[in-house]
């Protein structure tokens, strides 16, 4: 027997896995504990949701889920059973997996805060279970705490291959060349760049993640993913010690490198991040001569996993953005339309919800005012606002409505698509302007 199902609605799938109640939602899906009557074990049904059954790349993301996920067999990897459509017009995927009892990373760091023994085992079962994705060709491309589940025994279980990298090809068309996808705050500079990415992207995403566990904050922030991208890629997050925390020479060691921007200075691969971790001393390893660990606010909240699409016809205002963000010290990423793309819901606890992502080209269709230079931060959003054009302030700008803007990227004149992104540099300085014109801010 089948029934239809609906937000509210308990039923049977199949006529063996009964429906009990929803434990996790967000962009992609919801997740409810069930019964395998078959096998008379709990277990997690992930439903796609109504709305997406129609779209093509969410369709195609949930099957790579499943594909990625069972070609998988490791304790530290949520197992999956059983996949299939309800027979609904359209029909709607579901697939089943183990139900993991306990709670995210995420929501252990806002409950109970781990240890840094703590972070580091957890940290470690990761790279365990990275270690075995990456020698199945999967790059998992959205570590992140909340994919990360903690059972009550302690144990790690890694979830959600809505977005890996399958290396056989099977994912062409699924993400396509010029697009970032992951979790901005967990995202490695290449990710964030659209090129491709290989199994020490997972490794940054992991030290990011580890900096979290070991000092409660994310390690780059801003207003917009599109901003925090920016930071991945050339700024440096603040030192642990600086926050007050101390850590283990050989833990702050496997930190520094695991977070190194440029791939090449991280480590091999994951076992060797684990060895590292785990070991009471860093094995002679030494840090990048060029990385360190700066500055860091915090950010409450999980974000959603995320698409940075860049469009042909930007391109150009792309480089001058790239240039003129390093002159002016504030990091840098490729100038991209800023899109959400659906965030894959973990198996226990809520997940964030986002829009679905645009694919459809944007011609460039209004200029950058060639007099935003010297006014107030509040002039020049409401100047921008009437072009529909939003805002991001570079990593060091005050978001005092009175302070003076010193820069724009792009640069004046420059077209762009109606809901673009302009980013400010900004300074509350009564000379700031002149500041700007004497050359002062170049470091």
């Amino acid at each position: 027997m089948q029934h239809p199902l609906d937000d509210t609605w308990t039923g049977l799938i199949d006529d063996r896995y009964a429906l009990r109640r929803m434990i996790g939602r967000g962009g992609m899906g919801e997740v409810w504990s069930a019964d395998d009557l078959v096998l008379r074990r709990a277990v997690a049904v992930k439903l796609l949701h109504t709305q997406l059954t129609l779209d093509e790349v969410a369709q195609s993301r949930f099957q790579r889920e499943v594909r990625a996920a069972a070609s998988l067999n490791h304790p530290r990897v949520a197992a999956v059973y059983d996949a299939g459509r309800l027979p609904t017009v359209p029909p709607r995927p579901f697939l089943v997996m183990e139900y993991v009892s306990g709670h995210t990373a995420a929501e252990r760091l806002r409950s109970a805060p781990p240890s840094t023994q703590e972070a580091v085992d957890w940290v470690a079962g990761t790279l365990e279970a990275l270690t075995c994705a990456h020698a199945a060709g999967l790059v998992h491309r959205d570590v992140k705490p909340a994919n990360v589940m903690i059972t009550a025994d302690g144990l790690v279980k890694v979830m959600d291959f809505g977005i890996a990298h399958i290396s056989d090809g099977h994912d062409k068309g699924v993400t396509r060349t010029g697009s970032a996808v992951g979790t901005a705050a967990y995202m490695s500079p290449e990710q964030a760049q659209g090129r491709p990415v290989d199994a020490r992207s997972d490794l940054y995403s992991t030290g990011c993640m580890l900096y979290e566990l070991l000092t409660g904050r994310q390690p780059f922030t801003g207003d917009s993913p599109f901003a925090i991208a920016y930071q991945h890629m050339c700024a440096d997050p603040q030192a642990p010690r600086d926050l007050g925390v101390q850590l283990p020479p050989h833990v702050q060691a496997v930190l520094t490198r695991a977070m190194a921007k440029n791939p090449d200075d991280r480590f091999a691969d994951a076992t060797a991040m684990h060895e590292a971790l785990v070991a009471h001393r860093s094995h002679g390893f030494a840090p990048p001569q060029d990385t360190t660990l700066l500055e860091a606010p915090t950010f409450p909240e999980e974000p959603a996993t995320t698409v940075l699409r860049t469009s042909k016809e930007s391109r150009g205002p792309q480089r001058t953005a790239l240039a003129a963000l390093a002159l002016l010290g504030a990091g840098a990423v490729t100038a991209a339309v800023l899109t959400a793309a659906p965030d894959a819901t973990h198996a226990i606890g809520p997940g964030p919800m986002s829009p679905r992502a645009s694919t459809e080209p944007t011609t460039p269709a209004v200029a950058v005012p060639g007099n935003l230079v010297g006014k107030t931060l509040a002039q020049a959003r409401a100047d921008l606002a009437e072009l529909n054009l939003n805002i991001a302030l570079t990593p060091r700008s005050s978001d005092v409505g009175t302070s003076t803007v010193m820069a724009t990227v792009p640069s004046a004149g420059t077209r762009l698509s109606r809901g673009d992104t302009v980013l400010l540099a900004t300074r509350t300085d009564r000379h700031a302007r002149d500041a700007f014109l004497m050359g002062d801010h170049i470091p």
